[in-house]
């Protein structure tokens, strides 16, 4: 049996498993596991490379597709925190950002680029903005 809290609603109280509310250990499990998978992706060999075979998503997709890896890693990262630090937060999920992309050129397989640094900062924003606004609008 999972522990549960009553969180108050318009309608009255309901249960909430602990583990589904702000703060709860899930989401840092989730944050983790997001994190885990952004690094392995990133520093996966360009398509072309012997070895790993990936997609060749193109700019445009590849850009998005960092905006939205790092939105959802950052929503996991505030909603894993009692007392979300929105500073912190941020400063964690950009650095990883710039840290994998630092790799990247370390490596040599890949290119540090600034386009990629951009789309990570902005969908760390969204994230953020989002669970922020989310939180605010709870009862």
């Amino acid at each position: 049996m999972s522990a549960r809290s009553w969180q108050s609603t318009p309608n009255g109280r309901v249960a909430v498993p602990d583990a589904l509310r702000a703060g709860g250990r899930a989401w840092g499990i989730a944050a983790s596991a997001v994190a885990l998978l952004i690094g392995v992706v990133s520093m996966l060999p360009p398509r072309g490379t012997p070895g790993v075979e990936i997609a060749d998503l193109g700019e445009v997709r590849a850009t998005i597709g960092h905006g939205l890896a790092y939105a959802l890693l950052a929503a996991l990262a505030m909603l894993a925190q009692r007392q979300p630090r929105i500073a912190v937060t941020l400063a964690g999920v950009i650095g990883y950002g710039v840290l994998l992309e630092i790799l990247q050129g370390a490596f040599g397989l890949r290119s540090f680029q600034w386009t990629d640094v951009a789309a990570n900062a902005l969908g760390a924003v969204a994230g953020v903005a989002a669970t922020a606004r989310l939180g605010r609008s709870r009862p």
